[in-house]
C-alpha cells in the first residue's frame, strides 16, 4: 500500500531511479517513496557497459562492489574492417585518472538487480504497479494520482520514468532534439523520414546471443567490438553468462542495422550480418546458435527543456531517459542517467537540509533550492547536450550506404588510429571522465 504522503517520490524504478534513491539515503534523506508502472523488473539486457566515472560515482554512495567482480573488464574499444583491426581506443591509459581504466560489460538487468538489493537493505520499498495518471499542483504540496485511485502527497517528485515520462508531460517540460530542435517521439513526415534515416541511420536492432563455442574464440572478450562489412556496421559486446547457466556460457550483444523490408529480428539475419562481417572462411565464421532476446528500435535524440520546475506545493526533477535520450553509440545512455541520479541526490539533500534552518524564510529557501536546481539542470543538461552530438556523430559514421563512402570512413579510421592521440581522446570522452577537465 502506498503511504498518503512522503517527502521524496520517486516515479521509475530502473538505473536512475534506484541511483537517486540512494544517493539521497547516503546523503541524510530518509522519507523516500518510489513507484514503478511495471509488476516487476525488466528481465532484458538494454544497456551492457558502465564507463570509468559512472564506476567512479557508484563507488561514491556504495553500489560498485558486486557489479565490478560480476562485469566482463574491457580494457579496449576496437573497430575492424572486415577481420582487419582499423582502429583501438585503450581505456587502460586512463589508469591514472581512475582506479576503473575500462568498460565494465554487464547487463541492465543485472545493475538493476544490484540496485535494488542495496535500496532494499535500506529499507526503501519499490511500489509496483503503479502508474501515474495526473498530478495536482496545491499549497500542501504535490499531489500525485495514480490510475487505481491512490493519491499520494509529496514535496519533490523525482521523474525518472523514462523517454515517455508521464512526470515529464504532466508538468509541461518540452522534450526536443538539441539540433533540429524537433519534439521526440513525433513521427516525422514522410518526405522527411528518408533525409532523417541517411543522415543519422535509423533505425536498429539489437539482440543477445550464444555463439558457437570454439568460433566464439576468435572474438575479443576484452573488448567492445565495431565490425564494418558490407552490410554495415555490427557491434559485439561480450557480456557474463546467465546465472542460471549450467555451462557458463558467454552472451554477446549484437547490434547492428535491421533487415530491410522486415520488423522482426531473425537467427538466418543475424547470421548473415555476422557472416558479412567477419569475412572469415566459413569454418571459422562464429554461429548463431541461440537468440536469448532481441528488439527492434529507432534511434531518437531529445534533451527537456529543463530537468526541474518548481510548483506551489514543492518541485518536480527529472533524471536519466526522462530528461535525455540519444543513440546508444558509445554505451552513454544509462551511464548519463546514472550519474544525474547520484548528483541530484547530493543537490537534493542539500536542500532539504537547508529547509531545516528554522531562522531562514521560506523566499530565502526558495532563492536557495531554486539557483541549486538551476545549477544542476544547466550543468546537465549541458552534458546531455554534447553526448547527443557526439553519439549522433558515431551513428551516422556506421550507417554510411555507398560504397566510396565506407571506404573513406574507414580510411579516415585507419589514418586517425595509427597514433594514440585521437584514440586516447575518445577512451576519455567515453569515461564520461572528460567531463571533469
Amino acid at each position: 500500500m502506498l503511504p498518503e504522503s512522503t517527502q521524496v517520490l520517486i516515479v521509475g524504478a530502473g538505473p536512475a531511479g534506484l541511483a537517486s534513491a540512494i544517493s539521497l539515503y547516503k546523503n541524510g534523506v530518509r522519507d523516500i517513496t518510489i513507484v514503478d508502472a511495471l509488476a516487476a523488473g525488466q528481465n532484458i539486457s538494454r544497456a551492457v557497459v558502465i564507463h570509468a566515472h559512472t564506476l567512479e560515482e557508484l563507488h561514491s554512495i556504495g553500489c560498485e562492489e558486486k557489479l565490478v567482480k560480476r562485469g566482463i573488464h574491457a580494457r579496449y574499444m576496437s573497430i575492424f574492417s572486415r577481420k582487419k583491426p582499423i582502429f583501438q581506443a585503450d581505456f587502460g591509459t586512463l589508469k591514472d585518472r581512475t582506479k576503473f581504466p575500462y568498460a565494465l560489460l554487464i547487463s541492465q538487468s543485472e545493475t538493476e538487480e544490484v540496485l535494488m538489493e542495496i535500496v532494499a537493505n535500506m529499507g526503501i520499498r519499490i511500489h509496483r504497479p503503479y502508474k501515474v495518471s495526473n498530478i495536482e499542483d496545491r499549497s500542501t504540496g504535490i499531489r500525485v494520482l495514480f490510475e487505481g485511485g491512490e493519491v499520494v502527497t509529496a514535496r519533490y517528485v523525482i521523474g525518472t520514468d523514462g523517454s515517455r515520462s508521464t512526470i515529464r508531460k504532466l508538468v509541461d517540460i518540452p522534450f526536443r532534439d538539441p539540433i533540429t530542435n524537433k519534439e521526440s517521439h513525433v513521427q516525422p513526415k514522410a518526405k522527411d523520414e528518408k533525409s532523417s534515416k541517411a543522415k543519422f541511420g535509423l533505425p536498429l536492432i539489437i539482440a543477445d546471443v550464444h555463439l558457437s563455442t570454439e568460433e566464439a574464440k576468435t572474438i575479443r572478450c576484452d573488448s567492445l567490438s565495431i565490425y564494418l562489412g558490407p552490410l554495415g556496421f555490427l557491434l559485439v559486446v561480450p557480456l557474463p553468462s546467465a546465472h542460471d547457466d549450467p555451462e557458463g556460457k558467454t552472451i554477446f550483444r549484437l547490434s547492428c542495422h535491421p533487415e530491410k523490408g522486415n520488423d522482426t529480428v531473425t537467427q538466418t539475419y543475424l547470421q548473415k550480418v555476422v557472416d558479412a562481417a567477419f569475412s572469415h572462411t566459413k569454418k571459422k565464421t562464429p554461429t548463431v546458435t541461440n537468440v536469448l532476446w532481441s528488439s527492434r528500435f529507432r534511434v531518437r535524440s531529445a534533451v527537456a527543456d529543463t530537468f526541474f520546475k518548481r510548483l506551489e506545493g514543492g518541485t518536480v526533477l527529472l533524471a536519466g531517459d526522462a530528461a535525455h535520450v540519444h543513440s546508444p553509440a558509445g554505451g552513454q545512455g544509462m551511464n548519463l542517467g546514472i550519474r544525474d541520479a547520484i548528483q541530484l541526490g547530493r543537490v537534493l539533500s542539500s536542500v532539504i537540509a537547508h529547509e531545516k534552518n528554522s531562522y531562514v524564510s521560506k523566499a530565502a529557501i526558495h532563492a536557495f533550492s531554486d539557483k541549486v536546481f538551476a545549477e544542476f539542470s544547466d550543468e546537465r543538461r549541458e552534458l546531455a547536450t554534447k553526448v547527443i552530438k557526439m553519439t549522433k556523430v558515431m551513428t551516422w559514421a556506421t550507417g554510411l550506404k555507398s560504397s566510396p563512402a565506407r571506404l573513406t570512413r574507414n580510411c579516415v579510421w585507419q589514418v586517425l588510429g595509427k597514433t594514440s592521440l585521437v584514440p586516447n581522446k575518445l577512451a576519455l570522452k567515453l569515461s564520461g571522465l572528460a567531463a571533469l577537465d
